[in-house]
């Protein structure tokens, strides 16, 4: 009698453990999705320096706006083919003398970029 309560509990105990693992497998592969999508609507993101920045760009991370700012990682986020908004946008990160994080999105002429929500 021991032994089928035990067999009875190992089992119970397995199918438990194979229900989260699936419902963790499907969670990750809903955040995987997610993620392929978002990076589709956005475009092609690719790393750059504030080398490559377009002047006007450049010229906007120089105004006193952001001059408490320190630039941090720059990415240039290309739009798919056929996009309708169609323009090409920096995404930058920067952080404050406190250590706070910001992110500010130009377009190529230095100004805000369309975030594409109304």
């Amino acid at each position: 009698m021991k032994t089928t309560f035990i067999i009875a509990a190992v089992g119970l105990l397995g199918f438990a453990s194979l229900d989260a693992v699936a419902q963790t497998q499907g969670q990750n592969q809903g955040q995987q999705q997610q993620q392929q999508t978002e990076q589709q609507a956005e475009g092609n993101r690719e790393l750059v320096t504030q080398d490559q920045l377009p002047e006007a760009v450049k010229n906007a991370l120089k105004s006193d706006v952001y001059k408490d700012w320190t630039v941090g990682e720059i990415y240039k986020i290309t739009p798919e083919e056929g996009a309708a908004n169609a323009e090409v946008v920096y995404e930058i990160t920067m952080t404050n003398a406190e250590g706070q994080e910001g992110v500010v999105r130009m377009n190529e002429k230095g100004g805000a970029a369309d975030s594409g929500q109304e």
